[in-house]
């Protein structure tokens, strides 16, 4: 059974593959038959008459080496070839962009064909002449188109790094140590202390010292009575009134903050409490200057530490929508050494990891068609990109519609006994419905011009209307289906609603989607617009005829133009061209066929009667 159910399914395929070219299945069915009519074992096909561009010696015709040929650099070849040729990139973003195909077991064409497997005898007429009961299936296909959104996501970081500014850098700058309008402190031995503090790191060397006595200006007495003592760096020297002293201090490094000592006392040996108390009060109010000037080639630091973020999405996400951000690196305090110096930054979070939507899924009228197990995917058509992916398609399938007939098997002859089987011998008649759909959309046309000014008034108009496809916090209310079952979409309002039950009715034409809400740059809520009909064969001919043949637009996402068609226009559409299978099933719905059972029941009296009298 597996086996005879994957070559029925290998041969559906074929079909379906034949059927992408032919006008339609049916067609490509009679395609099939003419050609195994037409070939025999014997014949010699001329692949030139197949295949474009044929070649009988192509150039990968060199990567045989013969039998005896023990390695081949195949496998490199042919990865290069897939990421650098045109054919190469194009079945990498088919394999990207389109699913598996699907075949429903519950489908007409599964079921029948099984029916058909079991009862190959009694079909082929191969059992005995006895008449059996049958029941004969013939199966029509119908094309129809529709569009597709895909669902298209994308994850972003953003990391945060310590960065610094500034540095670490040298300047020449003096220490200056002045002793005038302080209050220094008595120690030991009737010395008075004055302490400085180091601004910067560096380097000082040599120095100068000046004694004033502001008062006595001239005044430059040098006994011992006018003699001072200054000890400062470990280097001691005498000072008097009014003079200037080289200070001989060897190079040496001082560190920011370190406390640097100037002592001074008076040198006579006699009345030292005295003088050290006049030193005290004479610098503090002035009567006394002395400064202590040294060179300095300093060390400051101007290194600032701080936050730098990087984004691994790229500058600007369009439309995307911010969906979520969550922190994927807890926060806390990280260090960075520059210079030999260690610089703390503490952060909430080091890493955010943030959800976009760029583009949101939707089956739109498609939705039918892949509920339908009849139905079956046909071609896909990508009609907008997002780098390799394909987010928006047009795409065909082929649904099947099957007749049944009973009857009488009697050897090789069927006997019809419902009186379906001339319908079946002549197909379903696409014709008439096609006809009758354009003479319903004209009547419908004639109906909004009546009575009025063909040059103001126009037919087909619909309604401009838009819903919410995605923001942060609640789910898609621009869904093509679910509407009665999906209580995620309770939040969704009237017009919205609305929205899902039209496109359900297959009355929406798809205008684009914008950014309705943005923040800082930053997209919060997008919307899908779209201009909403009254019915289907207004949809058809104002998707088919003025965007289709006319090529009139229906306007931007932010402001739809749904008007109606002019007399001009409408006269300018070719109505014998547009695909009218969405309007079909209305029509058939809204047919009224007689009650045959009475006559049903006197064929298949008859029939039987017949057989009766003639079977031996």
């Amino acid at each position: 059974m597996k086996t005879a159910y994957r070559s029925l399914t290998a041969g559906l395929l074929a079909l379906l593959s034949a059927g992408a070219v032919a006008s339609s299945m049916d067609d490509a069915n009679q395609e099939g038959v003419a050609a195994g009519k037409a070939g025999t074992i014997t014949s010699t096909a001329d692949p030139n008459a197949y295949f474009d561009n044929y070649s009988a010696n192509p150039p990968q015709s060199s990567y045989y080496q013969g039998g005896t040929q023990t390695s081949t650099d195949l496998a490199a070849k042919g990865q290069s070839e897939l990421t650098t040729s045109d054919l190469g990139q194009t079945a990498q973003q088919a394999y990207v962009n389109n699913p598996a195909d699907s075949i429903s077991a519950d489908s007409d064409m599964i079921k029948y064909s099984d029916s058909v497997r079991s009862n190959a005898e009694s079909l082929t007429g191969l059992t005995s002449g006895q008449c059996t009961e049958q029941q004969l299936n013939k199966t029509t296909y119908t094309t129809h188109s529709c569009q597709m959104a895909n669902n298209l996501t994308q994850t972003c970081t953003r990391d945060a790094t310590i960065g610094t500014t500034g540095a670490r850098e040298t300047y020449d700058t003096q220490l200056t140590f002045s002793l005038t309008g302080m209050t220094g402190t008595r120690v030991a031995d009737y010395w008075i202390e004055y302490d400085f503090t180091v601004p910067d790191d560096g380097t000082i060397s040599g120095g100068s010292w000046v004694f004033t006595m502001p008062s006595s200006p001239n005044d430059h007495e040098s006994g011992s009575d006018f003699q001072y003592t200054v000890k400062v760096l470990g280097q001691t020297f005498t000072t008097t009134f009014n003079s200037s002293t080289t200070i001989n201090i060897p190079a040496q490094q001082v560190t920011k903050g370190q406390v640097i000592p100037v002592l001074i006392r008076h040198t006579n040996g006699t009345r030292e409490d005295a003088a050290a108390n006049t030193l005290l009060n004479n610098f503090k109010t002035g009567s006394f200057t002395a400064v202590a000037t040294l060179p300095l080639e300093a060390v400051r630091d101007t290194v600032q530490a701080g936050l730098q973020w990087t984004d691994s999405c790229p500058d600007g996400m369009g439309d995307a929508v911010k969906m979520s951000e969550t922190c994927t690196d807890p926060g806390g305090t990280r260090s960075v050494v520059v210079g030999g110096q260690t610089y703390s930054v503490y952060s909430d979070c080091w890493q955010y990891t943030t959800l976009w939507q760029v583009n949101e899924d939707d089956t739109n009228t498609c939705q039918t068609y892949i509920d339908d197990p009849n139905c079956s995917e046909g071609t896909r058509t990508c009609t907008q990109k997002i780098g390799d992916y394909c987010v928006m398609q047009n795409m065909t399938y082929q649904c099947a519609s099957t007749v049944t007939s009973t009857g009488y098997l009697c050897g090789t002859q069927f006997y019809c006994s419902d009186g379906s089987c001339a319908s079946m011998e002549a197909g379903t008649n696409g014709n008439f419905s096609e006809a009758v759909s354009q003479l319903a959309a004209l009547a419908a046309a004639g109906k909004d011009f009546a009575g009025m000014d063909p040059d103001t008034v126009s037919a087909f108009t619909g309604k401009a209307m838009a819903c919410r496809k995605s923001a942060a916090g609640f789910s898609n209310c621009c869904k093509s289906s679910g509407w009665g079952q999906d209580v995620g979409l309770a939040h969704c309002n009237t017009e919205e609603k609305e929205i899902g039950t039209a496109k359900e009715k297959k009355l929406v034409v798809d205008v684009g989607s914008y950014c309705a809400k943005k923040v800082l740059g930053v997209c919060l809520e997008k919307k899908e617009s779209y201009c909403v009909f009254d019915s289907k064969l207004a949809r058809i001919v104002q998707d088919q005829g003025r965007r289709g043949q006319l090529g009139i637009s229906f306007g931007s996402a932010s402001s739809p133009d749904c008007r109606g068609l002019k007399v001009t226009e409408l006269q300018d559409v070719k109505f014998d061209q547009l695909d009218f299978s969405d309007f079909y099933d209305d029509l058939n719905s809204n047919v009224s066929l007689p009650d045959q059972s009475a006559l049903t029941e006197r064929i298949q009296s008859d029939i039987k009667n017949s057989l009766n009298t003639t079977g031996g």
